[in-house]
């Protein structure tokens, strides 16, 4: 098992032929699950196959749902974001314009005090402003989160898992299943997208 998880030993692309990242992790799944398959299933004893395909499985189902989560946590942060671009910090941009002005009128009586209004509904409205790009970048931030998250899963859908729940039930290989490719469904996906 430990040279299954190091991989081929001339990986896709190693010979000069074009192998995107995916096609890559894609093939180098395919090599792992095949070792996997062949040393599982060369384990005499029944009982203990049985075991340790249902604690391949469980990682395995582990995997997913991290993948679930991730996608989760990303939608929760969109929304987040896009709650904060609505609220606008009013409060903050008057306590910056009251405050030009107090110090305009300390300054220089009424002028100070106009110039101060004049100066502070600027200084407010760059307060508003800064936080409506922070906000904006928060939510363009999370956004690319999420497409990344949605990509991620997507791309983990086309691996096809080492063993099916019957084959953990019943400890029997399905011969079928070894053709699956996780680096054929790329392809695949490629060619349609």
């Amino acid at each position: 098992m430990e040279q299954a998880r190091e991989g081929r030993f001339i990986p896709l692309g190693a010979a000069g032929e074009k192998a995107t990242p995916d096609e890559y992790f894609a093939d180098e799944h395919d090599y792992f699950r095949g070792k996997t398959r062949d040393e599982y299933f060369s384990v005499q004893d029944i009982g203990l196959r049985k075991n340790l395909i249902e604690a391949l499985r469980k990682n395995e189902s582990h995997i997913t749902q991290t993948f679930a989560d991730d996608i989760l946590a990303a939608n929760s942060e969109v929304a987040t974001a896009k709650k904060k671009m609505m609220v606008e910090p009013w409060t903050t941009a008057a306590i910056v314009a009251i405050a030009t002005v107090g110090v305009g009128f300390v300054a220089f009586s009424l002028p100070g005090a106009i110039a101060g209004a004049v100066g502070g509904f600027f200084f407010g409205r760059g307060v508003i402003a800064n936080a409506k790009a922070e906000a904006n970048n928060l939510l363009e931030q999370a956004t690319e989160r999420l497409e990344e998250a949605k990509k991620e899963q997507a791309l983990h859908s086309l691996w096809p898992e080492c063993f099916t729940l019957n084959e953990e039930i019943t400890g029997e290989r399905e011969e079928h299943l070894d053709h699956e490719s996780a680096y054929a469904n790329v392809l695949t996906s490629n060619m349609r997208g």
